[in-house]
């Protein structure tokens, strides 16, 4: 009891200390950027000093940076009056994170004016200047999805929590990756449907993360590429998920066409030239002011999931589970919620009359393996032999190879049937609808033919195999 009494009279001397600290200490924690510590000295100096435009500053500071920008406000608003200059930066920050953008950009005006009297450089501006233009721009056009259901996890635990179909592949870390061509630094991986392509993102020159890809051959792995050395945005890029149809990239990058942080982008590989298009920044609500790292889709489950951090829930991070869209549906931007809709203020206003209770715990139920179940079939080999099991094969080879046909044949059925999709929603769709439908069904033809053009070859190639 007397050494719990001890323990406790050290700590309120410590509490007494940090109050009766003079402003030089209070600023010297504060400089050491260690803004919890700093935070219960500075509202102490500031009882001392209320109108103290530094204090007040200071005093922001240390809320904002700890999570409590809401009561930073009125410290900055009136530091702002007593001109402290990088108050308001802080006040263009908030209005920002809440995606009042035309405030946001009065604010960083008044910052640049308040340095340039200063005779201080504005380089710093230009950032933030520009992640409030990309952001503004994306509000105009924020992409109209269910959102099913919303849901914290450690960082760590993430994987755990998109339960895919095995038609997708599979996620996981550096372990995942094939032993031929295993990278001890990779940070993520995806592996596609039984193995036959991996992407992965892994530090490069510079610790700047890179996105590298690899497909299996019959005779092995292919040499890893890196990816059109970051498709030229600059900065990170990482957590790439592919489509089924094996064209289709996503991926998170915090370069120059981010508007803050991580944002998540869109490319499709030329079939032709095997080169990824330019990537797309796949706009709200996907991206938001914070980081947004992965966007993963089921093609045969139809839901995607998006992993963010914009909730700024200490150690958690949030998945949102959404019905992707055959094709895009902005609301207007003369729409008073649409902000609210990109922030994703409340996920269940997306549902409208309906109620996706029932589908949200559907969706977190272990799915069943539905490729890796597929143990019969029916192969024509030559003169009415046909086989229907994996062991009727006497190559191992074509055995591998009737696994990649299998995939094959699921991709071809399932891209036919979006087709279909698509080209009904193109007959009923408004004139601006139909320029963009009619580029994703020019495109999904072109696959098919493609993937047809496979199906063709590999079962030939099946066929010599067992022959010879």
């Amino acid at each position: 009891m007397k050494a719990r009494l001890f323990f406790l009279s050290l700590g309120m001397l410590g509490a007494a200390a940090l109050c009766g600290a003079t402003l030089e200490q209070a600023k010297a924690v504060f400089n050491k950027g260690d803004y919890a510590k700093a935070l219960p000295m500075m509202q102490e100096q500031y009882k001392k000093a209320p109108k103290n435009g530094s204090v007040n500053h200071w005093l922001g500071v240390c809320l904002y940076e700890t999570g409590e920008a809401r009561q930073s406000l009125k410290y900055f608003e009136y530091a702002a009056t007593r001109k402290v200059a990088e108050a308001h930066r802080y006040l263009a920050l908030i209005a920002y994170d809440n995606y009042d953008f035309e405030t946001a950009q009065e604010h960083l005006d008044d910052y640049a004016d308040a340095l340039s009297r200063a005779k201080k450089s504005t380089d710093a501006v230009e950032p933030l200047r520009n992640s409030i233009a990309c952001a503004q721009t994306m509000l105009d056009h924020v992409e109209k999805i269910v959102i099913i259901d919303s849901t914290s996890v450690d960082k760590a635990d993430i994987l755990m929590a998109i339960n895919m179909s095995a038609s997708c592949g599979t996620l996981g870390y550096a372990n995942a990756l094939p032993e031929e061509i295993a990278r001890s630094g990779a940070t993520f991986v995806h592996t596609m449907e039984l193995g036959s392509k991996v992407v992965w993102s892994q530090p490069g020159e510079g610790s700047t993360s890179e996105i590298w890809e690899s497909t299996r051959l019959i005779q092995g792995w292919d040499n890893p590429v890196r990816l059109d050395n970051n498709f030229g945005l600059g900065g990170n890029v990482a957590y790439p998920f592919l489509l089924q149809d094996g064209v289709t990239l996503y991926f998170a990058s915090d370069g120059e066409s981010s508007m803050g942080g991580y944002d998540i982008f869109m490319t499709r590989k030329d079939i032709e030239t095997g080169e990824y298009y330019k990537p797309q920044n796949v706009g709200m609500p996907y991206n938001s002011p914070y980081d947004d790292f992965l966007l993963a889709i089921d093609e045969e489950k139809n839901v995607g999931w998006w992993v963010t951090d914009r909730n700024h829930i200490p150690g958690k991070l949030t998945i949102y589970t959404f019905i992707p869209n055959p094709s895009r549906i902005n609301y207007s931007a003369d729409d008073p919620s649409v902000a609210s809709r990109a922030r994703v203020t409340s996920y269940r206003d997306t549902w409208g009359d309906s109620d996706y209770s029932q589908m949200a715990q559907e969706i977190k139920e272990p799915s069943t393996n539905a490729l890796y179940s597929v143990t019969e079939f029916a192969f024509n080999v030559c003169n009415g032999v046909v086989y229907h099991t994996f062991d009727d094969f006497k190559t191992p080879s074509a055995a591998k190879m009737m696994e990649e046909l299998i995939v094959m044949q699921r991709h071809y059925k399932s891209n036919r049937e979006r087709l279909a999709s698509l080209r009904h929603k193109y007959a009923n769709a408004s004139k601006p609808d139909k320029l963009s439908l009619k580029s994703s069904i020019l495109q999904l033809e072109t696959s098919l033919e493609k993937t047809r053009s496979d199906i063709f070859d590999t079962e030939n190639a099946i066929r010599k195999i067992e022959l010879n």
